[in-house]
C-alpha cells in the first residue's frame, strides 16, 4: 500500500512540476515511463481489491484517480509527437 502512496504521489508531483514548467518538454521515453508506471500501479491495485488487500472502495479510488492520470499523460504525449 506504501508503494501506491508513494508512486501515486510521484505522478501527481510530476505533473505538477511538468504543468508549472511551459518550456520544459519531457522526453518521449519518459512519458513512455510513466505510462507503463501508471498502468503497473492499476493492475497492482486491481490485485490487491481481488485478493481482499484494500478496501474496494479505496480501491477504486485510486483507480479512478491512475485512470484520470493516465489519460492526462497520454494526451500530453500525443500532444509532443505532434509538435515535431
Amino acid at each position: 500500500m506504501k508503494k501506491i502512496k508513494l508512486t501515486v504521489a510521484s505522478i501527481l508531483l510530476s505533473g505538477i512540476c511538468f504543468a508549472q514548467t511551459e518550456k520544459v518538454i519531457i522526453e518521449r521515453t519518459d512519458h513512455i515511463e510513466v505510462i507503463n508506471t501508471i498502468e503497473d500501479t492499476i493492475e497492482w491495485m486491481t490485485a490487491d481489491i481481488k485478493s481482499g488487500d484494500v478496501k474496494p472502495c479505496i480501491g477504486e479510488g485510486y483507480l479512478e484517480n491512475l485512470r484520470e492520470i493516465l489519460f492526462v499523460v497520454k494526451n500530453r504525449t500525443i500532444l509532443i509527437e505532434n509538435e515535431d
